[in-house]
């Protein structure tokens, strides 16, 4: 055989190989990139951090495995964390397991920053129902839920702070016509006053990720009751978002849908839904 077919044989081994590893190459990628790409919505003024949806009516996604509306916003100090549920499960998951928003200012999958509320709990107050006035739910959920927890820069360095209190950081969870919102506030660069805050170094791109622990049923006996079926449309406009994939997400047309099927209570398995996320830089 000649040096030309040599080179030649050569060659097509070489593009051979290329060929079959390129598919787990791009495999490996994607499992290691960040997560569902959208744009955050600039924040115009002072955010009421109330645990209320009314100024969340624009720039929400919808994620179809957890029934969660979600939105992002930024101004120029912060970044503004929304999130809402009529989905029984979801909402039980939440307050028995609690929920963990995630951050990584790098924008990837790395959880260096975290800011835990609801925290997990083992009981609730026996016999308390989910179908109980709302005025006297939100203050069971100030009393039930006082502190939260500050996680990062690595998992194991905790730090524990009122609910009302922590240094920077505003968090507050309510239900509003039998939905659980969620309204979440946290600084972008660390100061004197903010010494917990995210700082992205990525052209201002950062991950974000909502995790809780997996919910089952039987975990509610004996504590914190769904109560009855709950009317899907009940209190919400006509306008629903579209439903993007399992894990992903697409942008919802206006803030009626709250998000949430009526029912019983079904074992939900851990959500983690990392989301890639590009800051605004101005109101244009």
């Amino acid at each position: 055989m000649n040096t030309a077919m040599l080179k030649r044989w050569s060659y097509i081994r070489k593009l051979s190989l290329f060929l079959l590893v390129m598919p787990a190459l791009l495999l490996l990628l994607n499992g290691c990139s960040s997560g569902l790409k959208l744009a955050s919505d600039w924040q115009q003024g002072e955010m009421n951090i109330d645990g209320s949806d009314s100024e969340w009516q624009r720039g929400l996604y919808y994620d179809k495995e957890s029934d969660m509306v979600y939105g992002v916003r930024n101004d120029d100090k912060y970044v503004y964390i929304f999130l809402k549920t009529q989905n029984r499960s979801t909402q039980m998951q939440i307050m028995r397991q609690g929920l963990t928003i995630w951050f990584d200012r790098e924008d990837g999958k790395n959880q260096t920053f975290g800011v835990k509320y609801p925290m997990s709990r083992q009981e609730t107050n026996a016999g308390f129902s989910l179908d109980t006035n709302e005025e006297k739910l939100h203050t069971f959920l100030d009393q039930e839920f006082p502190e939260m927890e500050i996680i990062g820069p690595k998992k194991e360095n905790i730090q524990r702070f009122s609910a009302l209190e922590a240094p920077g950081i505003r968090v507050k969870i309510g239900r509003i016509n039998g939905t659980l919102v969620y309204e979440l506030c946290v600084p972008l660069n660390r100061t004197s006053e903010h010494p917990f805050a995210i700082e992205p170094i990525s052209a201002h791109r950062i991950g974000i990720e909502f995790e809780t622990g997996e919910f089952k049923p039987e975990q509610s006996k004996g504590g914190m009751r769904a109560g009855g079926g709950h009317n899907r449309s009940e209190g919400m406009g006509e306008d629903n978002p579209e439903e993007g994939s399992t894990g992903g997400g697409r942008r919802s047309h206006g803030g009626g849908y709250q998000g949430g099927h009526s029912g019983n209570l079904e074992k939900t398995k851990q959500m983690e839904l990392w989301l890639s996320v590009q800051l605004t830089n101005s109101a244009s």
